[in-house]
């Protein structure tokens, strides 16, 4: 079962985030029509799908803590027959998933707020009268409002957005009397009077077909396509979900480093005999500064020396090294991670990189484990320059197994998330639905906010206990 949660987890990871971003974009940038339904409809089952899966998931194997999950980690990587450490793997494996995982959360976010609120503003039909016009040879004019009725304010004042029905005089084909339609029509600021002219689109040879009108063209042209939004408007919150996009990839990139394909071990690597110590805090100070690029290691020291102006604090795993003590981010939490990783010998191996931010870096444990971190740049230098490159055994046949401490994430996702998931799921299929009326802004709040709120409800009624009680996290000493 252990395998088969790190398949779902990566499963939903990959199809749950497509979902979303092809429901949200079809719904946003498609034309009403056979071609729109069914692409939301099918991101909707795609959605779907992984919220059954989640909970399938934790109801065949059991929901576990995270720290747990790390555990379960940590024993589907370990060899059966532990090495003794005296070579290192010819072939180190590559880490994208940590990556994806902190992307895709990032990136689902501001999509499904995007989802929601494009949701709760769109019309899911164009309606009988605007499919009418818009499958036939309709023309865009500006006519004066003959009648003014069923006005209703967004707020008190009288520059607020207003809904009301307006009636105009079409133009009558052959010179013939003119033809009255009514047609309700949302205006952003206040109530256009009698008199005033609106653009509405019709059909000339056919006006008794009715007609389509708003505040400005591109709103009539969107009304006649179907789209949830006018063209403009719809370019704008394009770009801002661009722009978020481009933030979530910056969030995965800085939180857990850029993915990384296999390697190859070979010339010009450093590799180190290393223990793990515990965690710790590293500050890392500005490049160029006096005092020098050491570690500084205090677990408590929360205004010790060295943290100057520009200085980075961050948690790290401790390795103890002939060189004195490492610090090895990792893309997981260090406090879960410790309890497990405490006392663990190895290999320390990177491919030395340029002298500013992070050097990818493994930790390959004797016991058939490979655990990707990020080295600080000052740190390796300081290293090459501590001492001489020792000679290293490559050996072909030693393989390791790539330990990914969130891997087993399906099992631990609170039934609270679970049921305001589905939740979610449920609203945006209804808002999907032919059906226009106040309840869709309620709707969409309901469903943007569901997975936070059930999981806070639920929270009250307390958390799963741990199947494995936690050790004590041990911190390496102040370098």
């Amino acid at each position: 079962m252990s395998a088969g949660a790190v398949r779902v987890g990566r499963g939903v990871t990959v199809v749950g985030v497509a979902g979303l971003v092809v429901l949200a974009g079809g719904w946003l940038l498609l034309d009403a029509g056979p071609l729109r339904t069914a692409v939301v409809w099918a991101a909707v089952a795609a959605l779907a799908g992984c919220v059954v899966a989640l909970t399938g998931t934790v109801l065949r194997a059991g929901r576990v803590t995270p720290a747990r999950g790390y555990g379960l980690a940590l024993d589907a990587a370990r060899a059966p027959a532990p090495g003794t450490g005296t070579a290192l793997p010819a072939v180190l494996h590559g880490s994208r998933w940590a990556w994806a995982r902190v992307t895709a959360v990032a990136l689902a976010v501001p999509t499904a707020l995007v989802l929601f609120c494009t949701l709760g503003a769109g019309t899911p039909d164009r309606g009988a009268v605007p499919g009418r016009i818009a499958d036939a040879d309709y023309v865009i004019k500006e006519l004066p409002v003959v009648a003014v009725g069923g006005v209703e304010r967004a707020g008190s004042s009288s520059r607020a957005s207003s809904e009301a029905d307006y009636t105009v005089r079409l133009p009558a084909p052959h010179g013939g009397a003119a033809v009255p339609a009514t047609f309700r029509a949302e205006v952003h600021r206040g109530v256009r009077q009698v008199g005033d002219t609106l653009p509405v689109a019709y059909l000339p040879q056919r006006p008794e077909l009715g007609a389509v009108g708003a505040d400005t063209r591109s709103a009539v042209e969107a009304q006649l396509a179907g789209r949830t939004l006018p063209y403009g408007t719809a370019a704008v919150a394009g770009v801002l979900w661009g722009v978020a996009a481009l933030a979530a990839f910056c969030v995965g990139t800085a939180v857990t480093g850029p993915p990384r394909g296999g390697r190859r071990v070979g010339k010009g690597w450093t590799a180190l005999r290393a223990t793990a110590a515990g965690v710790a805090e590293h500050v890392e100070r500005p490049t160029g500064d006096d005092a020098g690029t050491g570690a500084d290691t205090g677990a408590g020291s929360g205004s010790g020396a060295g943290a100057g102006k520009g200085s980075a604090r961050y948690a790290c795993l401790i390795l103890h090294t002939d060189t004195g003590d490492v610090p090895l981010r990792l893309a997981a939490s260090h406090r879960r991670a410790a309890p497990l990783l405490t006392g663990a010998a190895g290999w320390l191996l990177w491919k030395p990189a340029g002298p500013r931010g992070k050097v990818p870096a493994d930790f390959v444990a004797d016991d058939g484990w490979q655990l990707p971190g990020r080295l600080p740049a000052a740190e390796a230098a300081r290293i090459a320059a501590a001492r001489t490159p020792d000679p290293f055994t490559v050996d072909t046949a030693r393989h390791t197994r790539l330990l990914e401490l969130g891997s087993h994430w399906a099992r631990t996702v609170p039934a609270g998330v679970l049921l305001g998931a589905a939740v979610s799921v449920v609203a945006a299929g209804a808002l999907l639905l032919p059906v226009d009326g106040g309840w869709r802004a309620w709707t969409a709040v309901a469903g943007a906010a569901a997975p936070l709120l059930c999981w806070m409800i639920t929270g009250l009624f307390g958390a799963p206990r741990a199947t494995t009680p936690a050790a004590p996290v041990e911190a390496g000493p102040a370098a």
